[in-house]
């Protein structure tokens, strides 16, 4: 079993956590604690966890950057 745990630390963590958390599969667990959002998750291959990874980046990607555009507006 290989485990991850990710953390991100800024003011709109929890904005941030709730634009991801529809994607999220059920082995991914998210929490906010303060200003960190924080998700943990575990795969049995090292594939699936850099998969994960990557998507989990990209939908994190376009939320802050779909954030930016609501703030400049």
């Amino acid at each position: 079993m290989i485990r991850a745990k990710m953390t991100f630390e800024g003011m709109h963590a929890e904005t941030m956590g709730r634009a991801v958390l529809p994607d999220n599969l059920p082995e991914i667990t998210m929490r906010v604690e303060g200003q960190i959002l924080i998700f943990e998750f575990c795969t049995q291959k090292i594939g699936t966890m850099l998969a994960t990874l990557d998507d989990l980046l990209m939908n994190l990607k376009v939320a802050e950057e779909t954030m930016i555009c609501a703030e400049d507006k």
